[in-house]
């Protein structure tokens, strides 16, 4: 259902290149892609409607910024913005806009922008909107960002996913653009500050007698 109804949404933003929306779909459907599959790039392209976007590149530059995805994070994003670059160039965009989409998809590196780059803002809290989802879906996310992860024994997971939370929580303010601060940093904040107090619960250095 998922798959179908992002293969609409690419025909309405590129109905001339159809073989170019099956290539993405083929990536972010590949196996082991828990998290970074077909419905975080539904929820994120979702998220762009309820932001306001209107652009054609932030639509590309969410289609395309986990096209690659090996759990290297900074390089997954470059070789993503690299990949649009080349497919884009095939299908005949032009080099502005090439740009633009690489540039949007490397701002999901850090999740950060300058305060008069609405575009960028709007991308980077589409990616993020998931923290703010319901608490059954943020947990689930959590969940599956673990299962991208099998390499990693419970205490190392645990102490990486310790770390990104408390960066999350300190992040101030958790969304750029005004609607995403508006609409969901509230919820992400309790989301993300639950998910610190059960991780806090079984860290082994509070739990010493």
């Amino acid at each position: 259902m998922v798959i179908g109804l992002l293969a609409h949404h690419w025909h309405q933003l590129m109905p001339e290149h159809p073989d170019l929306g099956l290539k993405l779909l083929t990536y972010w459907s590949a196996p082991g892609r828990h998290y970074h599959g077909p419905e975080h790039l539904a929820e994120c392209l979702d998220a762009l409607d309820v932001l306001g976007s209107s652009l054609r590149s932030e639509r590309l530059a969410i289609w395309f910024h986990d096209a690659v995805h090996n759990n290297q994070a900074g390089e997954d994003e470059r070789h993503s913005a690299a990949l649009a670059e080349r497919e884009l160039a095939h299908a005949g965009v032009g080099g502005a806009e090439r740009a633009e989409v690489s540039r949007l998809i490397l701002l999901t590196i850090q999740h950060t922008t300058t305060v008069d780059d609405a575009p960028g803002a709007r991308v980077c809290d589409a990616d993020l909107a998931v923290l703010a989802a319901s608490r059954n879906r943020y947990d689930q996310s959590v969940r599956q960002l673990r299962a991208e992860q099998p390499h990693l024994d419970d205490l190392s997971w645990q102490q990486q996913r310790r770390r990104r939370v408390t960066e999350l929580l300190a992040r101030d303010p958790l969304y750029l653009s005004s609607v995403g601060r508006e609409r969901w940093q509230a919820s992400a904040r309790t989301n993300l500050a639950a998910e610190a107090r059960q991780l806090a619960a079984t860290d082994p250095a509070n739990n010493q007698a």
